[in-house]
């Protein structure tokens, strides 16, 4: 749980921490921001991952690999107590489309219709040191399809059908079919330096990340944050997020009771590539001119009960094109359980 201020912590060690894995589940979707059966932009994401218990049963190369270089400059690695690698895989997929769906013809200010169904491959490390700090650092590399491929329109109008809902019309103009790979590297951290008090008997904390992506579906480096506060705050990073996944982490500590918090998180991308609204790599396609600076607000809870955890975050996303008339809006659902 997190300190007072000015107060020494010890943490437990995520390296000696018994668990057996964990299960997530994850869907992302403008209904629940909204409340109303509408779409538009990304409009739903929906994820399943597996991240395994902490081993030290890893290649070499995969170890060197979890520590960055320059990693002690910021970490203190000559204090180190604990090191947890983790391997995780997940398959998720995400839909967008402009805001009228109701129009066959291509929407040419608009976003562009697309789907992108992919696996995500995870190396995740947490390191803490004998002052109590504790450092996150996660490898993904995603490999998956965009396109007619990812049955983007398939699973939109299936599940229209399935609550009577009218079928999207504009699935025809949609990005067309190309291999996506992307590499992608997170730090998140708990440190001293962002101790914070007390607040009407609540305990609060800061976390700060680091995000940097590359690949021909996104291409970015951001920055970003949470601030907690509950009861007692668990030793975690946050709950995780399916688009663009940046913050948080998949495990957690499983509690003896009931344990809650809110929390609320800032983050800022510089992107300088977005299929979704820049097109095709190496084909022509319909898109829209995006804008350089992306930024994301978020409110959120969290409840942790037993060997589950469930948690909730409304989103508030900044125009990503120009012409986009307003933000979006959408809601994010994990619940994840320990094994």
């Amino acid at each position: 749980m997190s300190p007072a201020f000015g107060e020494q912590v010890n943490l437990p060690d995520p390296a000696i921490t018994p668990d057996g894995g964990f299960i997530t589940m994850e869907v992302e979707n403008d209904l629940f921001a909204k409340l109303a059966n509408t779409d538009r932009h990304y409009t739903n994401g929906m994820k399943m991952s597996w991240l395994s218990a902490p081993t030290n049963d890893l290649p070499g190369w995969l170890k060197s690999l979890s520590a960055p270089p320059l990693f002690g400059v910021v970490t203190h690695d000559d204090n180190i107590t604990g090191v947890t690698h983790r391997i995780g895989i997940s398959i998720s997929h995400l839909i967008f489309t402009p805001n009228d769906t109701t129009l066959s013809p291509p929407i040419l200010n608009d976003r562009p219709y697309a789907g992108w169904l992919y696996s995500t491959f995870t190396l995740e490390s947490v390191r803490t040191n004998d002052l109590g700090e504790a450092w996150q650092d996660q490898w993904k590399l995603d490999i998956g399809v965009v396109g007619p491929w990812a049955q983007g329109e398939q699973v939109q109008n299936g599940w229209h059908r399935i609550i009577h809902v009218d079928e999207t019309k504009g699935w025809n103009n949609q990005i067309k079919n190309e291999l996506g790979v992307n590499l992608r590297f997170e730090r998140a951290w708990r440190s001293n330096l962002f101790q914070t008090p007390k607040i009407l008997g609540l305990s609060t904390d800061i976390i700060p990340f680091g995000t940097v992506s590359l690949g021909n579906v996104a291409t970015y480096a951001g920055v970003g944050g949470i601030f907690r506060i509950g009861p007692t705050l668990p030793d975690d990073f946050g709950p995780p997020r399916i688009y663009p996944g940046s913050g948080g982490s998949e495990w957690f500590h499983a509690s003896t009771g009931l344990d809650w918090y809110f929390f609320a998180g800032l983050e800022a991308r510089a992107v300088a590539r977005d299929i979704f609204l820049d097109g095709n790599t190496f084909r022509d396609s319909q898109s829209v001119d995006k804008k350089p600076i992306v930024g994301d607000g978020k409110l959120g809870a969290v409840v942790v009960l037993g060997a589950a955890r469930l948690s909730f975050t409304y989103d508030f996303r900044s125009r990503e094109f120009y012409g986009q008339p307003k933000i979006d809006q959408f809601g994010s659902i994990s619940l994840g359980f320990a094994l």
